[in-house]
């Protein structure tokens, strides 16, 4: 169990000095028998102990700077606690730490351990850096030991940037979005001096791109009269710069934000859980300053509930991830002068505001589209001013508060505050038809839910359509892709749509001749079920005159669009040994069709023998039907 952070600056603090009372009739417990402490980088420490023994109440970690130097308390903790990190110290320094056992009769030391700060880096600890466009940055050690030779070393550098060992200059164009923490080390030619070691952020945000298909959509297949079948479209298409999208619904329009999801996973999700529990609904714009080189909207931390109010109820802080630029559109957390104290609070920055760059900064996480721009101007021309309001119960005075006229807010009839009344995740690219080559062989429906978007397809009748599905992006790119969809027959639906039983019935129930009966007149569209006409659609052997030569052939008539029947036409001289020459399988390319000819649902198909018996040889042909829906 870790015991938590400590925060300290240039030098370590004492944060607290335990009064101990020594009862010497009870033994003093038995210290931890390993300590060990580590220096990462400048500025961090982490202190780890282990120990076996379970008679200590909580435990006192303790500091000095040299064997002379007497030891300083830095915090207590309890029992269960094995780790602590420590932030500040001095650049070169040796730090010796020690872990006091305490129980009330006493307290018992560890052994000690001893780690050198290393030496610093003058650069911000973040960098602003985005996708496709050239970055570079000059890296600036400390050199405490005024070394001659500098060589430096960056790790993890994202795709398509590189260090210069000797000048220490990152440089390039990033080629790929996400968060990179990178160690920086520069080592000096003095033996006697100490690396420099500090983490730099890099949060890229992602460029504009169009739309891209992850996965190509099938072929489908419908079965007449069968269920629906539903494509979900997120498996098959991505956005790259838009992995999450929400839209602000506010009385005054809406605006639509992208969120670098990739870049900051963890404040993009801090901010979706508290639009997923609905407490963006009902939002106040609080805030709206467009004045000494700072123009922002501000909302999130407070709304209205039954005519009252309130503050938002909050989850814990996150902490601050800056990195991106607060340009205009752009979104961030709200926070106070603590670095790592934003909760629910968000503002839009109506302008570039650079003077929010500097410093600690602030955790910039989405962007708006421009089509979103206009509403935010329309919110940030309202008048403002010092307003009095009941809050929680209290009386409070509201600096730079928007309202419609300029008057004081009126939290009954809602006239003339500007809210927020929702925050919804939508999807990140919409989609729509933009062609059917056959609209009356299958419905689509565009389903969506949430982020979530599904192509719904219901079969209307027999037959094939090509689908051209187009999927546009937040920012108006486009991308299209066809669809290929057949809706098929088989045997129960086509016996249920000339009053027959099923064919699982039939094959339980009915006589094998009825059954055999219904195949055949499914499987060739017997006059008595499926013939509109006066001829018998049975297979036919036909004589044709191949350059002069009489080659006997078979005529039938095969259905299309079927699921559960494979055709195989055979020869024999002997009605013993039969040889296959055509199966569904062949295809309509098959070398052996000499005819084919497409009417309605079925397919009148001749073949040919492919074997070159002698004139007075007897043929025998048989088409075998497969019936796939038996098995």
């Amino acid at each position: 169990m870790s015991a938590g952070q400590i925060s300290l600056k240039n030098t370590f603090i004492v944060l607290l000095i335990w009064p101990l009372i020594i009862r010497t009739a009870l033994a003093a417990p038995d210290p931890p028998h390993t300590v060990t402490a580590e220096a990462p980088v400048f500025g961090e420490i982490a202190i780890e102990w282990s120990d076996d023994s379970n008679d200590e109440d909580s435990y006192i970690l303790q500091v000095r700077t040299s064997p002379q130097a007497e030891w300083s308390s830095l915090g207590s903790f309890n029992s269960e606690s094995k780790d602590v990190t420590l932030t500040g110290g001095s650049p070169n320094t040796t730090y010796e730490f020690r872990i006091l056992s305490v129980n009330e009769s006493g307290q018992s030391a560890s052994k000690t351990a001893n780690v050198i700060m290393p030496d610093k880096f003058s650069n911000n600890p973040f960098a602003n850096i985005s996708q496709g466009k050239f970055f570079s940055l000059q890296l600036i050690a400390n050199n405490q030991s005024k070394s001659q030779i500098i060589t430096y070393e960056a790790s993890p550098l994202p795709q398509g940037l590189s260090i210069d060992s000797r000048t220490g200059i990152i440089s390039g164009t990033v080629l790929e979005d996400g968060y990179f923490n990178v160690l920086l080390r520069a080592e000096y030619s003095s033996p006697e001096a100490t690396p420099s070691l500090a983490r730099l952020a890099l949060r890229i945000t992602p460029a504009l791109s169009e739309p891209q298909l992850k996965e190509i959509i099938p072929d489908i297949k419908l079965i007449i009269s069968g269920r629906p079948i539903i494509i979900n479209l997120n498996s098959h298409f991505k956005d790259q710069d838009t992995r999450v999208a929400i839209q602000f619904n506010t009385n005054h329009g809406n605006m639509i934000f992208s969120l670098f999801e990739k870049t900051l996973p963890g404040p993009v999700a801090n901010f979706l859980t508290y639009i997923d529990r609905g407490s963006y609904n009902n939002n106040i714009f609080h805030r709206s300053v467009k004045s000494q080189g700072l123009n922002i909207i501000q909302s999130g931390s407070y709304s209205l509930k039954d005519d009252k109010f309130i503050s938002l109820p909050t989850n814990p802080p996150i902490l601050n991830e800056p990195g991106i630029a607060n340009n205009r559109g752009t979104l961030a957390f709200a926070r106070t002068s603590e670095p790592n104290s934003a909760t629910s609070g968000w503002y839009i920055n109506t302008q570039d505001n650079p003077g929010l760059d500097l410093g600690d900064s602030y955790t910039v996480f989405g962007r708006a589209i421009n089509n979103s721009l206009g509403v935010m101007d329309k919110i940030a021309a309202f008048p403002t001013g010092s307003h009095t309001v009941t809050l929680n119960d209290s009386s409070y005075t509201l600096s730079d508060f928007p309202t419609t006229d300029g008057r004081s807010p009126s939290f009954n009839n809602l006239e003339n505050i500007i809210r927020v009344q929702s925050i919804v995740r939508v999807p990140s690219i919409s989609y729509e038809i933009s062609s059917d080559s056959d609209p009356g062989i299958v419905q689509t429906t565009i389903e969506t839910n949430g982020p979530s978007q599904n192509l719904a397809l219901k079969s209307l009748k027999i037959g094939s359509t090509q689908l051209e599905l187009s999927g546009t992006d937040i920012d108006g790119n486009t991308i299209k892709s066809l669809i290929n969809i057949a809706v098929e027959n088989n045997y129960d639906a086509w016996s249920i749509s000339e009053g027959l039983e099923s064919g699982s019935n039939a094959m339980n129930d009915r006589p094998a001749k009825g059954l055999l009966n219904n195949l055949q007149s499914y499987a060739f569209g017997g006059k008595a079920l499926d013939g509109n006409d006066d001829e018998e659609r049975l297979p036919k052997i036909i004589f044709l005159d191949l350059n002069g030569e009489i080659r006997p052939s078979i005529k039938l008539f095969h259905r299309k669009f079927i699921s559960d029947l494979n055709y195989s036409v055979q020869c024999s001289q002997d009605l013993k040994n039969w040889n296959s020459i055509w199966s569904t399988s062949d295809g309509k390319s098959s070398p052996l069709i000499t005819d084919l000819k497409e009417s309605g649902i079925f397919t009148e198909i001749t073949i040919l023998n492919p074997a070159k018996e002698g004139a007075k040889s007897q043929q025998f042909f048989r088409v075998l039907i497969d019936y796939i829906g038996a098995n």
